[in-house]
């Protein structure tokens, strides 16, 4: 017959539970995520977290946790403040209780945080719609009507709002009138037997007023005695004018909590009704905060989530041990399982080997158990279906089990439970007993395992082992390197070679004697002293093959960044050329479109007057119209002999700016001549043509070795330094510029960039006199004005406005 089982029975024969998580230090990673559990229902599920070998069922888990973990990065904790366990109150109400006002409380705070927890969802379209995240959240069931007729009703934990009810509030307030009559009535009987009072107050005893009376004068006062002091001397008298009032006053109290458990009672009946949506609310807040507690130790531990494959190839990238501090471990690079399945890691004691089979088991288990894990980008994680481990010394008095025999009785529960895809983890394998029979047993188990197509990491010290994974397809060694200069390990698990044990090196370091050490080498065959030399060397060619491969690629990513850069130059000078070109031209196109213009003014005015003009006046207008035509063509080759001055193409930046040396002004398109060395805030008072200007450093450049010289015109009028590009910038400049700059409603930046820029534009457009206006205001304008025209070298002086000039709101400057 076929065993029906439930998919919650199905899902559990998947996890995987026992020794092993605590040989590898799950447990502590559990008591991590409760500690970071914000609610009791998440804490209960951090304590029952187990790996599974559902592939499906990890990647659901592990896009959980990281749809969180991006959440709070980008926006925060989620508000998981205020969730109580409302679990043993509801239980109490089903089975036909009454709540009382905490746990009704507790209702209306676990309800209120249900609200506030879906106001995280955001009011339009994001990115984040799609997650599980605020699917679980739109889920949740609000109940503002219940939460507030609570918070309504009750005050504390103790009292009970007045207007809970009209009834309540009838009655109480028809008590604070009786209260108020027993006062009056008591306050007469004080006033009138003062002399045997104890003191002038009126306390209450078994809920009713009492007067504290002298024992020796009880007999005075008509009443009933409810009470006595502790030393006799004083008994609670209620007077007989106060009896009826008092026996009103508690049957009116009767009354009162009659009522007040008929509101707790009609309140009970309101969460019961509600308890379906509760409980819903209750498993979805436990799961929100289950994979808030998994993103927060992800962000603790700088995590990243691994690719996921079901081949049982491990690939981690800079991994680190969750449990060590992450400024202090030491990341490493484990890869297993697509070439080779069989790693066996050598090197010396204290060097890493255990911690990093640690860390390869834990780091597994982590992702099987759906959480993001301490590597690097790119690193994968394959998901097996037995995790099986042996580390450390387990020997124990009681059993009679020795080191090599604890070693043993877990290899042989390993053996027993592989199956599938399985990862096996085998510290210091074959030590504890004799070396040959360890070894020689440590291989055949090595070779067992890789038979039954485990993926296995193992450590050793004995060199047999080295030798097997040589010789066998499928075994690979690994060594952890031993720096020999410095005596100390560095922790890098170097794949492909085997390590040395470095025993002696270590030994001397501790302080070993040197006589000790020389008499344990000699006692060496040749044959190991030879081995151990050649794994030295090894070590040392592979450190300096690794230095020299780093050297490389620093070079070569130096280079890409200087080949980018001179490309970038490149077209920058391709461009400043065509622009340069492109600017000539057109200023060529627009010249002989104005002398076209103005010889067929001449020739339509020419025919005009032919009429009345003798033929000698014919023919010498006609010359002049050849004399214009002729001048045209000149001036058409003193623009380009202009052209060729101002096509000089930007060459490189300069590496020191001298004065009376000729640079290209890249923001002008000119050359020009430097007036003076750079002043300290990088600005060069340049000249080109009639123009001098104030410029930056960088935007100079050494024109090229083959830059023509200019040529010397025929026509002197157009024979300048920069040609008519100069004359035509500076005259642009003078007729858009205007000779006022106001700045008031700018801030401080705009202000002074403004200002620059308008003090630029006068220099270029030969404007001297400027009128600056700032307002008097705080003077912060007036600050700013003043500190940049009194450091700027095209400033010759200013001075404030003089009445009628605008007084302190305006700043007269002359420019140079």
């Amino acid at each position: 017959m076929y065993k029906r089982t439930t998919f919650e029975e199905a899902s559990a024969a998947k996890k995987i539970k026992g020794r092993v998580l605590t040989t590898l230090d799950f447990d502590k990673i559990v008591a991590m995520l409760e500690d970071k559990a914000a609610t009791v229902y998440g804490r209960e599920i951090c304590s029952a977290l187990c790996p599974t070998t559902d592939p499906e069922e990890i990647r659901i888990s592990l896009n959980e946790t990281y749809e969180v973990f991006c959440y709070i990065n980008r926006h925060g904790f989620l508000p998981l403040g205020g969730f109580c366990d409302l679990r043993p109150s509801l239980r109490y109400a089903h089975a036909g209780g009454t709540m009382n006002m905490r746990q009704l409380l507790d209702v209306a705070s676990f309800l209120r945080s249900v609200q506030h927890l879906k106001n995280v969802l955001p009011d339009g379209v994001s990115d984040m719609d799609d997650y599980v995240l605020f699917d679980r959240i739109r889920s949740l069931i609000t109940n503002d009507t219940l939460a507030d007729n609570i918070s309504s009703s009750i005050n504390s934990e103790d009292e009970m709002n007045d207007r809970a009810s009209s009834t309540l509030y009838d009655i109480r307030r028809r008590k604070r009138e009786l209260a108020g009559s027993v006062r009056s009535v008591l306050d007469r009987v004080m006033s009138a037997n003062e002399d045997i009072l104890q003191e002038k107050v009126i306390t209450i005893r078994n809920d009713r007023y009492c007067l504290p009376v002298i024992a020796d004068f009880k007999g005075r006062i008509n009443g009933i005695v409810h009470d006595t002091s502790s030393t006799g001397q004083t008994v609670f008298i209620e007077p007989m004018a106060v009896v009826e009032i008092n026996n009103k006053l508690r049957e009116l109290a009767v009354a009162e909590q009659a009522e007040i458990d008929r509101i707790l009672g009609e309140l009970t009946g309101s969460v019961i009704g509600s308890s379906s949506s509760i409980e819903a609310d209750m498993s979805i807040v436990a799961l929100i905060d289950f994979c808030s507690s998994k993103a927060m130790i992800a962000i603790d531990m700088d995590a990243a989530r691994p690719d996921i494959n079901t081949s049982g190839m491990i690939e981690f990238i800079k991994a680190r041990h969750p449990l060590i501090p992450k400024d202090t471990v030491v990341p490493v690079d484990i890869r297993i399982g697509d070439r080779y399945q069989t790693l066996v890691i050598t090197g010396p004691n204290t060097g890493g080997k255990t911690v990093s089979l640690k860390t390869c088991g834990l780091l597994t288990l982590m992702v099987m158990a759906g959480l993001m894990i301490p590597v690097a980008t790119g690193s994968s994680a394959a998901v097996f279906d037995r995790v099986l481990a042996d580390i450390g010394d387990e020997q124990s008095i009681e059993q009679s089990l020795s080191t090599f025999s604890a070693h043993m009785s877990n290899i042989v529960f390993i053996e027993k439970n592989v199956k599938g895809r399985s990862l096996v983890i085998l510290d210091e394998l074959g030590s504890g007993t004799d070396p040959d029979e360890g070894a020689a047993l440590a291989i055949a188990i090595l070779e067992d395992l890789r038979k039954k197509g485990a993926v296995t990491l193992a450590t050793t010290h004995y060199k047999e082992l080295k030798a097997y994974a040589v010789s066998n397809e499928g075994v690979v060694n690994g060594a952890f390197e031993f720096d020999n200069e410095t005596l100390m390990p560095t922790y890098k698990l170097v794949i492909g070679r085997p390590g040395s044990s470095n025993a002696f090196v270590i030994s001397k370091k501790l302080g070993l004697p040197d006589a000790i050490i020389s008499d344990a080498k000699g006692r060496m065959s040749e044959d190991e002293v030879k081995l151990g030399r050649l794994i030295e060397q090894s070590e040392r060619d592979a450190r300096m093959a690794q230095s020299m491969r780093d050297s490389n690629n620093a070079m070569k990513v130096r280079l890409e960044e200087l080949t980018a850069q001179l490309e970038e130059e490149r077209k920058a000078l391709k461009a400043s050329k065509t622009k340069i070109l492109n600017d000539a031209r057109q200023e060529q196109k627009e010249f002989l479109e104005d002398k076209i213009k103005e010889i067929e003014g001449m020739i339509r005015k020419l025919r005009k007057d032919s009429a009345r003009m003798s033929v000698e006046e014919q023919l010498a207008e006609m010359e002049k119209v050849r004399r214009r035509l002729r001048a045209g063509l000149e001036d058409l080759n003193d623009d380009s002999q202009d052209d060729e001055l101002e096509g000089i193409l930007p060459g490189e930046v300069p590496d020191k700016v001298v004065a009376g040396g000729k640079y290209y002004i890249t923001t002008l398109g000119v050359t020009g001549v430097a007036q003076s060395e750079p002043a300290r805030n990088g600005n060069v008072r340049m000249r080109a043509g009639t123009i001098t200007t104030v410029v930056k450093i960088d935007q100079l450049r050494i024109p090229t070795e083959d830059t023509p010289e200019p040529k010397p015109s025929k026509k002197t009028p157009r024979v300048v330094s920069d040609g008519k590009k100069v004359r035509e910038l500076k005259f642009n400049m003078a007729s858009k510029t205007s000779s006022e700059l106001m700045l008031i409603g700018l801030r401080g930046d705009e202000a002074l960039s403004r200002l620059e820029r308008y003090i630029e534009e006068c220099s270029l457009g030969g404007i001297h006199d400027i009128r600056i206006v700032h307002g008097k205001g705080t003077g912060v304008l007036r600050s700013i004005v003043t500190d940049c025209l009194s450091r700027d070298p095209r400033v010759e002086s200013f001075r404030p406005g003089m009445p009628g000039e605008g007084d302190d709101g305006v700043t007269i400057a002359r420019l140079v």
